[in-house]
């Protein structure tokens, strides 16, 4: 019978859940070892970005093993799951297409699962996830936490309307990570410094910068981070990130920077 499908045209791949599609990650005599199997290069150069940018000085042991067929979600959701770990103290997780399996150390019960919440996006709903922290919440378990937190943190654009400061929708879930990780860190002052496009005036450039920073701490304020531990800044357009010959790069050179410092 024909099915209006060419000889030239390939039968899509599918992924069979008989497949060993497994993914690892735990702690060896105080080295993280990553090991498990990806798809292609790029799948494995993003791994290691990602545990270079989330595990900055630590030790680590990296173990790919190619395998051609992958659930569609898998490289995203192997990626998400360096992210979600980074903010243990001892990472430990195995992941299938059946099953996701997570058992870690924390200072900070809860945002430790806020972290997850992105990973937890990336997987089907038969997945079965099993999910247990242990919480030691002393200072010296916090230090910890924090110090690895503020190295690997990207906050994520902070969107404003055009010309003003009314921020977009679309930044709240941004800002809500930001508390969330000031509330585990309480000893840290956070730098909000608003940076601006070329634009128009510096003069106006200098004002709109320090007026969006300054939205930006009066959110932050009205959730419960004290206004002694914000610092507010603003730079115009005097530190851009990319060329503002073009839209794109006018785009990204609009932005809010946080920096969080510990104040010990």
């Amino acid at each position: 019978m024909h099915t209006g499908r060419t000889d030239a045209e390939p039968e899509p791949a599918t992924y069979s859940a008989a497949d060993p599609a497994e993914f690892r990650i735990t702690i060896l005599r105080d080295t993280l070892v990553v090991e498990g199997h990806t798809t292609s290069q790029h799948h494995e150069q993003r791994l290691i970005e990602a545990v270079t940018r989330h595990y900055p000085g630590r030790s680590r042991q990296l173990e790919f093993r190619a395998l051609g067929i992958t659930p569609t979600w898998w490289d995203d959701a192997t990626v998400e799951l360096l992210a979600a770990l980074a903010s243990t103290l001892s990472p430990g997780a195995y992941l299938t297409p059946d099953v996701l399996r997570v058992r870690a150390i924390v200072a900070n019960k809860s945002a430790a699962e806020l972290a997850l919440q992105a990973l937890r996006s990336k997987l089907p709903e038969s997945t079965s996830v099993d999910v247990q922290f242990n919480e030691v919440a002393t200072a010296t378990a916090t230090a910890v936490f924090c110090e690895r937190q503020f190295a690997s943190h990207e906050s994520g654009p902070v969107a404003f309307e055009e010309s003003g400061t009314e921020m977009r929708a679309s930044a709240y879930p941004v800002l809500d990570r930001i508390v969330a990780l000031a509330n585990a860190c309480r000893d840290a002052s956070i730098s909000i410094t608003g940076h601006t496009d070329s634009s128009g005036s510096e003069a106006w450039n200098q004002h709109l910068s320090l007026a969006r920073a300054e939205a930006v701490a009066s959110h932050l304020a009205s959730r419960g981070i004290g206004a002694n531990r914000l610092i507010v800044g603003g730079a115009g357009s005097s530190q851009p990130i990319a060329d503002n010959a073009t839209r794109f790069g006018r785009g990204l050179n609009r932005r809010i920077e946080f920096r969080f410092e510990s104040t010990r």
